[in-house]
């Protein structure tokens, strides 16, 4: 499996098209298997059941599983390497892929995952930054571009796993 982060997103004067196709749930607490579903272009069976195997309960509450080593390892599964949790406070501060943590709630450390991709259009030289959003009470807020109503709180850097290094020891 070949992971890359695409820098290039399919636009035209009216509009761009995702480079990521979007796994939406119902599940407002999956929302993190929805976003590693949408990276890893897998689907949100295959996520649940690689994360039941990480072990994830199969039945809830669950949420306090989802720390950074969990979703790291969930992510390692499909080749992509994850960074620890990092504070951010404006889109700006986003790398160009990661899952950033919106909505976040500091009493009780908790917020909705998206995926947030920076990249650039093909028609012309300009930058689109968008989140997808799997759990957006209405469809055409799946894709935002707007991020400063999500207000990103926290994220999680993520990008291919390297070659693994074809020398030996002689």
């Amino acid at each position: 499996m070949t992971s890359t982060i695409p820098t290039t997103v399919a636009s035209s004067a009216s509009g761009f098209q995702p480079a990521f196709k979007p796994v939406i749930t119902g599940d407002r607490h999956a929302c993190v298997l929805a976003a590693v579903a949408t990276i890893a272009s897998a689907t949100l069976e295959d996520v649940w059941q690689k994360a039941e195997d990480l072990g994830l309960p199969k039945a809830g509450p669950y949420s306090h599983i989802f720390d950074g080593d969990f979703i790291a390892a969930l992510l390692a599964q499909y080749s992509w390497v994850a960074t620890v949790w990092k504070e951010c406070e404006k889109p700006s501060q986003l790398p160009n892929l990661c899952i950033a943590m919106v909505d976040y709630d500091a009493d009780w450390e908790v917020g909705r995952h998206v995926v947030f991709h920076r990249a650039k259009c093909s028609h012309d030289a300009k930058t689109v930054e968008y989140a997808i959003d799997s759990t957006a009470s209405r469809p055409e807020q799946v894709i935002r571009t707007d991020m400063t109503e999500l207000a990103p709180a926290w994220y999680i850097g993520v990008h291919p796993m390297g070659k693994a290094s074809s020398t030996s020891k002689k």
